[in-house]
C-alpha cells in the first residue's frame, strides 16, 4: 500500500475519533450522580512491544522526494517523504522511499525509466523476525509517484511513474514491463499519477487515473502483468478492492444530497447501491467478501457511528467494540493467504478543538481476528510505540508479523504475533 493512497485516512479517523470522544462526554454527564462512585474494572490483555523500529532516515541517505502542496513546480524540501510496505513471504519485508534522482525534477518524462529520470525509487529488505536488512535494490522512476502497487506469490509489482514493472520474488530479475498512458498535469502544475489499488489478496490490481471528470480504470491481472478489463467510469469516492468485486463511497457533494452510501460492482460492470449502509468511510476488504468500514453520526443520522465488518452477500453489517474507552478502531492490515486479518486500535493525543489542533493518532491495541472471523482471537495492548500517525500497515502471509509505518517521520515498527489459532 503507498502513501499517496492513504494520507487522507489518518486526518479522517482524527476527526471520527474526536466526534466520537465529544458524544462520549455527552453521554457521561446525565449519567446518575451515584454511578460515579462505581469503580469499572478494566479487561487485561497481553501486552505486545515492538521487536524492532527502523527510521528510513537513518538507512536511506539520498535525499527524499515529498508530497508536492500547493501552487508551483519547485522541489518541495520537507514534508511527507512518499513510502509504501509489504511482505514478500513470510520471513522478508520491503520497505520503500522515494528519493530524488540524477535528473531534473519537475514533470514526468516520456519512455521507460533510466539512469537519469529524475526520481528513484528505493527500497530496503528487512529480514522480517529479526530487523536485519539484508537488501537494498532501486530502481529509476519518471514520477515522484512511485511504490509498490501489489505483491503475491509470483512476485512484487512496484509502480514507477507511468509504469508497471512485474519483478521476481527474489528482487533480482525484472519479468515484464506494463506501460501506462501519461495523464495532463493537474491545475498547480503538479505531475499527475495512476493511483493503485490491490486487492487482499495481491492477485488483483485496480489502477486509477485521476485526470477528468471520466476516469480511466484498469483491472489488472497482477501475476501475469495484463489489463483483464479496461473502462471509463466516474469516480465518486474511495475504493476497497477484492479479487472479483469492487466497492465505492459514493459521496455527497452538495447541500441536501441524500446521504453518502456505499455501492458494490463486479469489474466494469453497473454500481448498486448496498441496503441500509449510510455515511460510510474508509473501507477495505479484510478477505473473501468481507468488508471493513466505518460509519460517521451526522445531525441527521446521530446513531450508528463506529466500526463495522459485513459479508458482502449478506448486507447486515456487525457493529464492532472498542476495546477501551478512548480508542477508536481504525484500518485493518490483511494476509494475502487469508489466515487473518488485524485493526489497530488508536488514540489522539495532543488535540486542542477550541485552538483548532487537530493532534496526531498513537497506536495503543491490536485486534486480532483468524477464521471464520467472527469475533477477535484475540486483543494484544501495544506498549512502548514510537509511531506517531500510522498510516501504512502490513500483514506477513501467515498473520505472525504485523509491520507499521507514520508520518510524517518515516519510522518503521515490526510487531511479532502469537500464531494464528
Amino acid at each position: 500500500m503507498g502513501l499517496w493512497i492513504s494520507c487522507t485516512v489518518v486526518p479522517l479517523f482524527i476527526c471520527f475519533l474526536i466526534s466520537a470522544g465529544t458524544a462520549l462526554k455527552s453521554a457521561a454527564s446525565v449519567r446518575n450522580r451515584d454511578a460515579a462512585f462505581i469503580t469499572e474494572s478494566k479487561p487485561v490483555w497481553p501486552v505486545v512491544r515492538p521487536a524492532y523500529r527502523i527510521d528510513l532516515r537513518s538507512v536511506v541517505k539520498e535525499p527524499f522526494a515529498f508530497m508536492p502542496i500547493g501552487p508551483g513546480t519547485q522541489e518541495p524540501r520537507s514534508g511527507i517523504p512518499i513510502r509504501s510496505l509489504g511482505f514478500l513471504d513470510d520471513e522478508r519485508l520491503v520497505v520503500t522511499v522515494v528519493t530524488r534522482g540524477r535528473g531534473k525534477p519537475g514533470l514526468p518524462r516520456r519512455g521507460a525509466p533510466s539512469a537519469e529520470s529524475p526520481y528513484r525509487l528505493d527500497a530496503i529488505l528487512i529480514r522480517a523476525s529479526t530487523g536485519k536488512i539484508i537488501g537494498a535494490p532501486d530502481w529509476p522512476s519518471n514520477s515522484r509517484y512511485a511504490g509498490i502497487a501489489a505483491l503475491n506469490d509470483r512476485g512484487l509489482v512496484i509502480q514507477t511513474g507511468n509504469e508497471l514493472q512485474l519483478i521476481s520474488v527474489d528482487l533480482q530479475r525484472l519479468i515484464k514491463r506494463m506501460p501506462l498512458s501519461p495523464l495532463p498535469t493537474d491545475k498547480y502544475a503538479h505531475d499527475s499519477f495512476w493511483t493503485p489499488h490491490s486487492s487482499w489478496s495481491g492477485r488483483r490490481l485496480l489502477m486509477l487515473g485521476w485526470h477528468t471528470a471520466s476516469s480511466t480504470w484498469l483491472w489488472v491481472d497482477t501475476e501475469n502483468l495484463k489489463v483483464l478489463e479496461p473502462w471509463q467510469g466516474v469516480v465518486t469516492g474511495s475504493v476497497a478492492v477484492s479479487d472479483d468485486r469492487l466497492v465505492m463511497e459514493k459521496s455527497s457533494p452538495h447541500f441536501g444530497d441524500p446521504p453518502p452510501v456505499l455501492e458494490d460492482a463486479f469489474p466494469g460492470g453497473e454500481w448498486k447501491a448496498l441496503d441500509s449502509i449510510m455515511n460510510p468511510s474508509g473501507a477495505q476488504f479484510v478477505g473473501p467478501g468481507l468488508l471493513l468500514f466505518h460509519r460517521f453520526g451526522t445531525l441527521d443520522l446521530p446513531e450508528g457511528s463506529g466500526t463495522y465488518l459485513m459479508h458482502i452477500e449478506r448486507a447486515e453489517p456487525l457493529r464492532l467494540e472498542s476495546p477501551r474507552k478512548g480508542w477508536g478502531l481504525g484500518q485493518a492490515a490483511v494476509s494475502r493467504a487469508g489466515k487473518r486479518f488485524v485493526i489497530l486500535a488508536l488514540q489522539v493525543k495532543g488535540s486542542h478543538p477550541a485552538f483548532d489542533i487537530g493532534g496526531h493518532t498513537v497506536l495503543k491495541g491490536l485486534l486480532v481476528y483468524d477464521p471464520p472471523f467472527a469475533l477477535p482471537s484475540c486483543t494484544l495492548e501495544v506498549a512502548g510505540s514510537r509511531v506517531k500517525n500510522p498510516d501504512l500497515v502490513a500483514l506477513s502471509p501467515d498473520g505472525c508479523h504485523l509491520a507499521v509505518f507514520s508520518y510524517p517521520e518515516p519510522l518503521l515498527e515490526v510487531f511479532n504475533l502469537p500464531p494464528c489459532k
